[in-house]
C-alpha cells in the first residue's frame, strides 16, 4: 500500500515539474488577479486606442444613432397600427363593414349555458340536482331584464307599437319579460321538473342591423303558415332536428312568444341600457334517454344561414334522462 502512495506522489511531483518547465521553455507566465484588472480597466477605456469598452467614440455615436433610429421606428409603427385600429373599430360603432363582413348578419345564442365550450343541456326529470345550474343561468339572464332596472329616460315604452320603430332611435324599448309567457317561468323551474325544458334564444347584437320584412312572394315556405301578411314585422324562428332520429323523438316545440323577435327592438345603436329581445323554446313531450341535436334559425329578409359560421342560426343539444 505503502508503495502505491509514493509511486503516486512520485508521479505528481514529476508532472509539476514537467508544466513548470514547459511554461518556463515557452516564455509564458500564469495570468495573476492583477492582470485581469489590468485589462478590465484597458476595456473601459484604452487611452492609447481611445476606446470606451471597446468602441471609439464615432462606433458608439453610430451605434446610439441606431438604437434611436430603432426606437423611433418602433413607436411610430406602433402608433401608426393603433391609430388604424381605433379609426376601424371606433368608440361606439364599427367603421368597417363590407358586403363581405359577418358584421352584416347576426348569429344566435341559447340559455342555459353554464359551461363555456359546451352546447350539450342534458338532465334527469324530477332530480333538481341535475339541473339547478341550468335554472341558475337562466334565472341570472333572465333577472338583467327586471323592469326596475328599465327605468329613466333613456327608455321607452313600446307596447303600443305595432311595426317598424321610425323615432327616438335614441331610446331603448323597454322588453317585458312578461311577452315570454306564462309556461317558461322561474315558479315552474323553466319546465325542466317536468322534463320540458325551456331554452332561451336571444338575437347577437350587430350595430346598425336592421331586419327586413317578408313579402308574400318571397317568405319562406318554413314559416308561410305562420306568417301574418299584415303583421310582417317580427323576425320569426324555427327550431328543427339535424336528423331523422332527432325529428321523430324530440316531440312537439312550442315557442313563446309564437312570432320570435319583433322589429321594434332594433337597430341596436349602442344605446346605453339596451336589451336585445328573447324569447323561449319550451320541449312539450321529448323522448326520454335521446340525444336531441337540435338546429333553430331565424328568419328575416336579409338574415342568411351558415352552420359552418353560426350565421342566423344556433346549434345545442339536449338529454332528458
Amino acid at each position: 500500500m505503502a508503495s502505491h502512495v509514493s509511486v503516486r506522489s512520485a508521479y505528481s511531483t514529476a508532472s509539476s515539474a514537467f508544466y513548470q518547465s514547459t511554461i518556463t521553455s515557452t516564455g509564458l507566465q500564469r495570468e495573476t488577479f492583477g492582470d485581469r484588472l489590468h485589462q478590465t480597466r484597458l476595456w473601459l477605456y484604452n487611452p492609447e486606442d481611445g476606446t470606451v469598452m471597446g468602441r471609439t467614440p464615432k462606433d458608439w455615436a453610430i451605434y446610439i444613432f441606431c438604437i434611436f433610429a430603432f426606437l423611433i421606428g418602433l413607436i411610430g409603427m406602433s402608433a401608426t397600427f393603433c391609430t388604424i385600429l381605433y379609426w376601424a373599430v371606433g368608440w361606439n360603432h364599427p367603421t368597417l363593414q363590407g358586403a363581405s363582413s359577418i358584421l352584416q348578419t347576426p348569429g344566435m345564442s341559447f340559455r342555459p349555458q353554464p359551461y363555456l365550450g359546451s352546447t350539450l343541456v342534458r338532465f334527469m326529470k324530477g332530480d333538481p340536482t341535475t339541473y339547478t345550474h341550468y335554472l341558475d343561468h337562466i334565472e341570472a339572464y333572465i333577472q338583467y331584464y327586471e323592469n326596475q332596472l328599465q327605468v329613466g329616460d333613456r327608455y321607452k315604452d313600446c307596447s303600443e307599437i305595432r311595426n317598424r320603430r321610425t323615432e327616438e332611435l335614441d331610446k331603448v324599448c323597454v322588453f317585458d319579460p312578461i311577452v315570454l309567457g306564462g309556461d317558461c317561468v322561474k315558479q315552474q323551474n323553466y319546465g325542466f321538473d317536468d322534463g320540458q325544458p325551456c331554452i332561451l334564444l336571444k338575437l347577437n347584437r350587430i350595430h346598425g342591423w336592421v331586419p327586413e320584412e317578408f313579402t308574400p312572394e318571397t317568405v319562406p315556405a318554413l314559416i308561410k303558415d305562420d306568417w301574418d301578411s299584415d303583421d310582417p314585422w317580427w323576425i320569426h324562428v324555427r327550431c328543427d332536428g339535424d336528423d331523422d332520429t332527432t325529428r321523430e323523438n324530440m316531440g312537439d316545440l312550442s315557442y313563446f312568444p309564437q312570432q320570435g323577435f319583433h322589429f321594434k327592438y332594433f337597430p341596436f345603436l349602442n344605446q346605453q341600457g339596451y336589451r336585445s329581445p328573447l324569447m323561449f323554446l319550451r320541449f312539450e313531450n321529448p323522448h326520454p334517454g335521446f340525444l336531441l341535436m337540435m338546429t333553430c334559425r331565424a328568419f328575416a329578409k336579409n338574415i342568411i344561414h351558415d352552420r359552418v359560421e353560426q350565421v342566423g342560426q344556433v346549434h345545442f343539444e339536449v338529454i332528458v334522462d
